[in-house]
């Protein structure tokens, strides 16, 4: 066995295992991990950021700035559960009010998304960025193992969401995590197009003043063209979380009481 595919099945075994583990927690414990992720993801980030601009002469390297797929964690977890939060006070004034119904109600819809996102987008990115590690390996060791460690860390968290049961486990939901997913693509692109004179940057790996650098995809890219190779890139990553949203649905399906 290869030593990538060893790496990488020593870390997403042991993450399946402990997501099944984690998630006969009881609701309350279930919430402090995600809370105690919510934290280490950002802090652990800014750890990252700091050593890599000090270690290159305190001169910020664009390359690095956290806004791909695999960094989405670092914004969508801490914000979901600041509004699992907000709900979790919200069902303790039990004001009965009609505003703050509908307040209630947008925002356990936005929790739900993000739950999705963060389950089935998560679990690809944080699996598939494993075919090519070429990306995760540092000068550095101790940025190495983050890397590695943020990966796995990232399917835990998507298999946590799916097994116990925070996943919509709703076919047709779906969409609404293929929306978000466009949307923070399109935020990508902007900060492609803004800040591709500033140094080397291709957030989501869409840049098209970058030639594509992702196994398979780059010869691909030499045939069909950039701008083709993207959106097929972006319909490839659709597909793949929403085989994932589906596998969830079937999962929650079975595990229905």
């Amino acid at each position: 066995m290869e030593l990538p595919m060893l790496i990488f099945l020593s870390g997403f075994a042991p993450s399946l295992l402990l997501a099944l583990q984690a998630s006969r927690l009881c609701a309350r414990k279930q919430t402090f991990l995600l809370n105690i992720l919510a934290v280490l993801f950002p802090v652990s980030e800014i750890w990252k950021q700091l050593l890599l601009t000090l270690t290159n002469g305190g001169s910020y390297l664009w390359w690095y700035f956290p806004f791909q797929l695999c960094s989405m964690p670092l914004y969508l977890l801490p914000l979901r559960q600041l509004l699992v939060l907000r709900l979790q006070r919200s069902r303790n004034q039990q004001d009965g009010q009609t505003v703050a119904a509908r307040s209630h109600a947008v925002c356990a819809g936005m929790v739900s998304v993000l739950t999705d996102f963060l389950a089935d987008f998560g679990l690809l990115a944080g699996s598939f960025a494993f075919a090519d590690q070429t990306g995760m390996r540092y000068a550095l060791p101790a940025l190495s193992v983050h890397s590695y460690l943020w990966h796995f860390a990232m399917i835990f968290l998507g298999f946590f969401l799916i097994f116990s049961r925070k996943h919509s486990g709703i076919p047709l939901r779906f969409l609404r995590s293929a929306i978000l997913f466009l949307l923070l693509s399109g935020i990508a692109e902007l900060l492609n197009l803004l800040l591709h004179k500033k140094g080397s940057i291709d957030m989501f790996y869409i840049s098209p003043w970058k030639p594509a650098t992702q196994v398979i995809l780059r010869d691909i890219a030499a045939r069909i063209g950039r701008w083709p190779e993207i959106l097929l890139y972006l319909c490839l990553i659709l597909a793949g979380a929403g085989l994932i949203h589906i596998f969830s649905c079937l999962l929650c399906s079975r595990n229905r009481p």
